[in-house]
């Protein structure tokens, strides 16, 4: 059995979807089923899945030579770098980041779509951070017993301090979205060289993991966390699962638009900034990148 010897660890929103895909093109690289979340038992995860199913998830492997996986909140994790380090200590580890500001507004748009936030407003949402990391207003979450505070999960000059110290800068690459966004091409062929497979093969580049919207917030919802009551009154009323899945995924596909992310106010918008420049200086310092236009 192998098992995996490269990580992308996040972080969420910045990427890792895409860059997934387009490795997993490779005829040299195999990625496993992307999110497993095995590693970060800090993590308040509701479906942590076992050793042995983890590594299921690698059987079809054969004779790639880099085998990985993608689960975006091992970078958040406090102790996932560690777990990864002594289940695979010769692992790679990739790492991207995007704008903080950019990354909490896109990751309550992927939450609201998840079923990890109740809250549809943004703003609203964010304000109650405190309060949720106090064990108050907390969601009713489909992932998580306690979802990660939006604020400290783009508190990435820690997150990622953790990483290079654990595996080395030599065994970790980071990458970031403003460059992957633009370059997507040149970006994978790094990806690639640092993996130590051929840069040349050519990949199939899409658009992957567009920002999703909801058209009923309360049918989205329903279909995310119906209750006992109603989920026996459905199997009563549709007998046949398969019939039922294919009704559900039908309403689910149509309450669904692809749509451009409404604009965040400005205000809100130079009041984070002001609250992330100290850690994206302190980021930028780490890894050394100038990153001063996203405080622009």
């Amino acid at each position: 059995m192998r098992i995996p010897n490269f990580f992308i660890v996040g972080a969420p929103k910045c990427g890792t979807t895409a860059m997934n895909d387009y490795l997993n093109q490779h005829p040299d690289i195999f990625m496993a089923t992307k999110e497993l979340h095995f590693f970060g038992s800090d993590l308040q995860m509701k479906n942590r899945i076992s050793q042995s199913l983890y590594l299921n998830h690698f059987e079809s492997a054969s004779g790639e030579k880099i085998i990985g996986e993608a689960s975006v909140w091992y970078l958040f994790s406090e102790t996932a770098a560690k777990e990864i380090k002594a289940f695979s200590p010769d692992a790679q580890v990739l790492i991207m980041l995007r704008n903080p500001v950019d990354v909490i507004h896109s990751l309550h748009a992927q939450h609201l779509y998840d079923g990890n936030e109740d809250i549809a407003d943004f703003e609203t949402a964010l304000a109650l951070d405190h309060e949720r990391k106090q064990g108050h207003y907390l969601p009713k979450s489909v992932d998580f017993f306690r979802v990660p505070s939006y604020k400290d999960s783009v508190l990435f000059s820690k997150q990622v301090e953790r990483y290079l110290k654990v595996f080395g800068k030599e065994n970790v690459h980071i990458v970031l979205y403003d460059d992957f966004a633009q370059n997507t091409k040149n970006l994978v062929q790094e990806v690639f060289r640092f993996l130590g497979v051929d840069s040349a093969f050519t990949i199939k580049y899409e658009p992957i993991n567009q920002n999703k919207e909801v058209r009923a917030f309360w049918l989205h919802r329903f279909m995310k966390h119906p209750s006992q009551t109603v989920k026996k009154a459905i199997r009563v009323i549709l007998p046949v699962r398969r019939l039922r899945h294919f009704i559900m995924t039908i309403l689910f596909k149509l309450n669904i638009r692809i749509r451009k992310r409404k604009a965040m106010q400005p205000g809100l918008r130079a009041l984070l900034k002001k609250m992330f420049s100290k850690d994206i200086q302190s980021l930028s310092e780490l890894i050394e990148r100038e990153l001063s236009m996203w405080l622009k």
